[in-house]
């Protein structure tokens, strides 16, 4: 991408219960990542605990072309209209470009170690010390998934011990294709990274060859909906949202093989039990769940692996 892209960021203050689906809008309408940050402007994705009683900004980015005022007009109208039932304050817009965006979260974004297997380093550090962990080399960039938001480290957590020398995995909505990227470095045979944003897929690619795992990770544009109705995955990972979670159960059963797991997360604690029931509708077993700070992450199979 050009380094002088203006992209316009728009931003909304609302309370936790709401986060879910003002980013369920700008991610329809928005061409960039989907951020969440606490009130004051300090990221979740720094550690900081999210109270359901404090203030909670969504933002998101749209390239300045032909169509960003229309999609700009399509997002304010949908937040006009969640501001009619929930506490949610007007549509902030402003001028940003990518280089900008990149500096400012330098300041705020290092390496960090998750799990006990994985770190991810931003290019930037130079002498980090690994130890004995794998290392994914990721900047933030408008895609979504730095390692640093909690479902992406429950994601990661759950992926170190369920990835296996001959695992086929799938990774929907893959943003930065960090859970792909991670997948390959923990020794998965093959991995399908997919997303329905472009930008996200350029990310994806960048991030994929940055980390040498072009030969195992393929990236696309499409959805669950594109994949061959003959192939079957050991691991599949949903980091996307309730909604979208629930739409595609009866398709992850389809294509997981019979003694694969599901990760699903980008839920929120308040549809936990919603989640759950839809869950075992569908013919999965819980085998697992982690909470951290407002998010639940699921690991799930057809049959029971105890």
């Amino acid at each position: 991408m050009n380094s002088d892209t203006t992209w316009l960021e728009l931003s909304v203050k609302t309370r936790s219960e709401f986060v879910e689906p003002i980013s369920e809008l700008f991610t329809t309408y928005g061409d960039g990542n989907v951020l969440v940050e606490i009130n004051g402007g300090h990221n979740p994705d720094e550690g900081e605990k999210v109270s359901h009683q404090n203030w909670v900004t969504v933002k998101t980015y749209i390239p300045k072309d032909a169509e960003h005022i229309k999609k700009k007009a399509a997002i304010q109208a949908g937040i006009e209209l969640f501001r009619l039932v929930g506490q949610i304050q007007s549509l902030n817009c402003k001028d940003l470009f990518e280089t900008d965006w990149r500096e400012a979260y330098k300041k705020h974004i290092g390496p960090i170690n998750t799990g006990k297997r994985i770190a991810i380093v931003p290019s930037w550090v130079k002498d980090y010390k690994l130890g004995s962990r794998i290392m994914i080399k990721l900047d933030p960039g408008l895609a979504f998934g730095t390692g640093h938001h909690p479902t992406t480290k429950m994601c990661l957590e759950l992926a170190e011990t369920l990835i296996t020398p001959d695992s086929n995995v799938l990774d929907l909505g893959c943003g930065s294709a960090i859970l792909s990227i991670a997948a390959a470095k923990l020794g998965a045979k093959s991995v399908v990274a997919l997303d329905i944003d472009k930008q996200a897929i350029k990310a994806a690619d960048q991030n994929v060859i940055r980390n040498d795992v072009s030969q195992i990770v393929t990236t696309s544009i499409g959805t669950i909906n594109d994949i061959s109705t003959e192939k079957r995955y050991q691991i599949i990972f949903a980091n996307i949202s309730s909604k979208i979670i629930i739409d595609i159960l009866p398709k992850i059963g389809t294509y997981l093989d019979a003694s694969g797991k599901a990760i699903l997360c980008g839920i929120v604690f308040d549809r936990k039990k919603e989640i759950e029931k839809h869950i075992k509708d569908n013919g999965f077993i819980i085998l697992d769940s982690i909470i951290s700070e407002e998010w639940v992450c699921f690991s799930v199979s057809k049959y029971s692996q105890r």
